[in-house]
């Protein structure tokens, strides 16, 4: 099947960022091990993407997309969602390969803000560097803390790397880390 166009990777990647704020997303994020949250969230991304795929295509969906995440196959020597960037491989901690292109990065609220700045850049090189044609960066945040401090929308200048990053297809998830 030829690849979709971008704009279905990056509606399924609006709707999947809405998603992470609902419960079964939630309740799987909060309560995953540190740098498992792909792990956890996995059954939930591949029925949304089944959903979605359905939603959207109808009867010609394809009746098998490609996810996968980090950690599936450990010990499978290629990692089908890397790619060569800046002299090293990048890959995303999950992926949707086919029918399009979506990366996601999963991280939690540094010590720093600055931590958060660098996970977003980090996040935003898949889109940046055409590799993927939209890409999901979840964080959760410390208890108490709300995503106001990150992207403000009176913050000018935040404002504006969102929108620039939003065009490219980078779509941010803060997810405040309470009871659910």
């Amino acid at each position: 099947m030829p690849r979709a166009h971008p704009s279905l990777s990056r509606k399924f990647a609006q709707g999947i960022t809405e998603a992470f704020k609902l419960s079964r997303f939630r309740k799987a994020l909060l309560h995953a091990t540190p740098q498992n949250e792909q792990k956890a969230t996995a059954p939930h991304i591949r029925e949304y993407l089944k959903e979605f795929l359905k939603a959207e295509l109808g009867e010609s969906a394809p009746t098998r997309a490609e996810f996968d995440w980090e950690g599936k196959d450990r010990g499978r020597r290629k990692q089908k969602r890397s790619y060569w960037i800046c002299g090293t491989r990048a890959w995303p901690d999950a992926a949707v390969r086919s029918p399009f292109r979506c990366a996601f990065e999963f991280d939690r609220e540094g010590t720093s803000k600055a931590d958060f700045e660098t996970q977003l850049l980090k996040a935003s090189v898949h889109v940046l560097s055409g590799a993927y044609q939209a890409c999901v960066f979840v964080c959760i945040l410390q208890p108490g803390r709300t995503r106001r401090g990150y992207v403000s929308e009176r913050r000018r200048y935040t404002r504006k790397l969102i929108e620039m990053l939003r065009a490219r297809g980078l779509y941010v998830a803060l997810i405040n880390n309470r009871s659910v």
